[in-house]
């Protein structure tokens, strides 16, 4: 009988002990799941951690690839103006015609191309683009946006010097020449009488009266258009005498572009003074003193 509660008892007791182990093992199993769920969230963390890094890496990445890339485009741009800039300083550029004074060898709205690199070789009957010499023109320069944005093209050279300032004429005496005109149509130059083509149907080579031997350093101009051309011949009394120095000489006109129904060598001019001597005096300066009064006749048109 005794046996039997002490049998019991060690059942129990080992029950006990197998129930107080059993429970140690799942505190033990538990914690390493927690340990393991630890590990897994902070591998999370991590890769969370890794990938905002990469991220941010990647960003910075393209961020230096487009500054990069703008660097290059911004490079070719200043490479592109600078050549544009040297091609229209020194070799070549373009302009459009105001008015109708060169007409019909050029027309309003017309676009030539002027070569700047023999500007020091001007010859009879050729056609040069010129600075204006002293208020031939009644220009106004442009203000605010307009006028920042012309000095800006200017600067860069993408416009001439002196925009908005320029005249284009046919040259008709050189240094030492001696040009007559009668006022009755005929023209002469160095004693030899010119028959000009290139005049616009109907004009004769000048209704104003003039005798002017060219000085040292200057040329003296006149529009093809002769009735409707502001030029050498109105201008007698200005500071030049009407004579534009060769100093201000920005090119020769050399072809009409456009528009292209207008497409035209403007070289042929010279043809006319083919038979002309050379000036038989040596060229002398520009005189001294008050100059002549303007001629009497008056200009017909506002052509310039």
């Amino acid at each position: 009988m005794s046996s039997g509660p002490d049998q019991n008892l060690q059942d129990r007791t080992d029950g006990d002990t197998d129930e107080a182990v059993t429970p140690g093992k799942n505190l033990w199993a538990d914690s390493s799941h927690q340990n393991d769920r630890r590990d897994k969230g902070g591998t999370h963390k991590d890769n969370a951690g890794a990938f905002e890094t990469a991220q941010s890496a990647s960003l910075g990445e393209r961020l230096v690839f487009r500054l990069k890339q703008w660097g290059i485009t911004l490079s070719y741009l200043v490479v592109a103006v600078a050549i544009i800039a040297l091609i229209r300083t020194f070799i070549i550029q373009s302009f459009t015609i105001p008015s109708g004074s060169m007409e019909n060898t050029l027309n309003e709205g017309d676009r030539v191309t002027v070569t700047m690199y023999d500007s020091d070789k001007v010859h009879r009957g050729d056609v040069v683009v010129f600075t204006d010499p002293d208020h031939w023109l009644t220009t106004q320069e442009p203000t605010g946006l307009q006028g920042a944005a012309q000095d800006f093209l200017v600067a860069i050279r993408i416009f001439p010097q002196n925009a908005g300032h320029h005249l284009i004429k046919r040259v008709i005496g050189m240094p030492g020449d001696h040009v007559v005109a009668d006022g009755k149509g005929s023209l002469t130059v160095n004693g030899v009488e010119l028959h000009e083509g290139y005049l616009k149907p109907g004009r004769s080579a000048s209704e104003v009266a003039f005798d002017v031997t060219v000085p040292e350093g200057y040329i003296w101009v006149m529009g093809d258009n002769r009735s409707n051309s502001s030029d050498s011949r109105y201008h007698q009394n200005d500071v030049h005498r009407g004579f534009v120095p060769l100093s201000n000489v920005v090119g020769v006109a050399k072809n009409v572009v456009w528009p292209y129904s207008h497409w035209s060598s403007l070289t042929s001019g010279q043809e006319v003074f083919s038979q002309v001597p050379k000036p038989t005096s040596t060229p002398t300066a520009l005189p001294a003193g008050p100059a002549a009064p303007n001629p009497a006749s008056t200009l017909a048109g506002s052509g310039d």
